[in-house]
């Protein structure tokens, strides 16, 4: 942000996975949801944490649940803290009843997408790919499946109008690199698409574009 020079007269869009990816993703989020010139977009472990948090909130309000709830709800949650869910569950055990229920508001106010119209282009933002796409198929009839995981085909167009910008696939991977290190972290540009998940949390870099000059950042 002070590479950025963040100033109130911007606009931040942060396309998901802000949980599971570090330590206080739970601070970052409840931050970020505070500045009023700021959007977190619904990533796949934002919507791993609306399942399996509102299960751990019940075990920490309540005498138990029953063992046959519990073991549906097992694997699920096993899965998540494997890919990064152990450290959200663990902020989330420390925090208050009424920080715990905060943390669930503000996961249910998440978008799933986000139009951009600046500098003359039109941008539309997700947080992994607009799966099963067609021409003409309004953003809302869209799916969490279809925008939260996989990755975009980048030997197509999708829009003859607007760009599509996504995160989640690391740009290396995106560059052909069978690993994500210095080589091929930079934003992802083709025809219509820019990613931007440059694979900082495997070694690579933390990236920012903006929309406005198409000016790259990174850290």
């Amino acid at each position: 942000l002070a590479q950025i020079d963040f100033g109130p007269d911007d606009f931040l869009y942060v396309l998901g996975n802000v949980l599971g990816r570090g330590p206080e993703g739970l601070r970052i989020l409840h931050d970020l949801s505070l500045k009023p010139n700021a959007q977190v977009l619904l990533g796949n472990q934002e919507f791993a944490a609306m399942i399996c948090l509102p299960w751990l909130q019940e075990e920490l309000s309540s005498d138990g649940t029953r063992d046959d709830v519990l073991a549906a709800r097992l694997q699920q949650v096993l899965s998540w803290k494997s890919d990064g869910g152990a450290a959200v569950m663990e902020e989330f055990t420390r925090l208050p009843l009424a920080g715990r229920q905060l943390v669930l508001d503000e996961l249910s106010r998440l978008e799933r997408t986000a139009e951009v119209s600046c500098g003359g282009n039109r941008f539309v933002l997700v947080h992994a790919n607009l799966e099963n796409f067609a021409p003409g198929r309004p953003l809302g009839d869209y799916g969490i499946g279809e925008l939260i995981q996989g990755k975009p085909d980048i030997g197509s167009r999708y829009f003859d109008d607007r760009y599509l910008v996504f995160g989640h696939t690391p740009t290396p991977l995106l560059y052909g690199r069978e690993r994500i290190g210095e080589e091929g972290t930079q934003i992802f540009r083709q025809d219509s698409l820019i990613g931007i998940n440059c694979g900082c949390v495997y070694g690579g870099r933390l990236g920012c574009i903006c929309l406005d000059t198409f000016a790259e950042y990174y850290v």
